[in-house]
């Protein structure tokens, strides 16, 4: 459980680059679903690993295809987050 309370926490850092609860909450969804997804799929392994409903399917499409979603912006943030985060030795 650790281990997702510290996934949830990294994420958090992104929301503002995700106008709205609605977009930053499946965002979140499909993050989830890609990380434990049981097959290469597509969109339905990210419905099936986050344990969604067959109805969440058509939602999952919506999200990856819109405009809300500002990817450019969250890279640029996720690459200084991560140069950030690597610590060498």
């Amino acid at each position: 459980m650790l281990l997702w309370c510290e996934w949830w926490n990294g994420w958090r850092r992104c929301e503002r680059r995700a106008p709205g609860n609605r977009t930053f909450m499946w965002m979140c969804v499909a993050l989830a679903g890609f990380c434990v997804r049981p097959d290469l799929w597509g969109v339905t392994s990210f419905r099936a690993g986050a344990g969604l409903q067959a109805a969440c399917y058509d939602r999952l499409l919506d999200f990856f295809h819109s405009p809300a979603l500002d990817v450019d912006a969250l890279t640029r943030l996720w690459r200084r987050w991560w140069r950030g985060s690597i610590r060498t030795s």
